[in-house]
């Protein structure tokens, strides 16, 4: 089996285990307090998008975590090129 891993951004302060439906993650600080934010792709069957536990992204569809990481919430649509990557299309 093949491992193949998408790289966090530099501002990363986390990495965590790969779950049955969250690949990816990690860790973002918030730039206003102590929160940790996780960020994380949604691999889910009616998902296949970037999540971050960030409430603008809950309310959303996107945040300000996601933009500066350069990925796309559930606002834009399904990201089947990283599900691609991932091997889960």
């Amino acid at each position: 089996m093949t491992t193949i891993t998408i790289a966090p951004p530099k501002n990363a302060i986390a990495i965590y285990p790969d779950s049955v439906r969250y690949k990816c993650g990690f860790g973002v600080k918030s730039q206003s307090s102590n929160s940790i934010y996780k960020i994380s792709y949604d691999a889910a069957q009616n998902a296949k998008y970037w999540v971050c536990s960030c409430r603008g992204n809950i309310a959303h569809g996107q945040c300000k975590h996601l933009t500066a990481a350069g990925l796309k919430g559930r606002k834009f649509g399904k990201d089947l090129t990283t599900a691609k990557i991932l091997g889960i299309l």
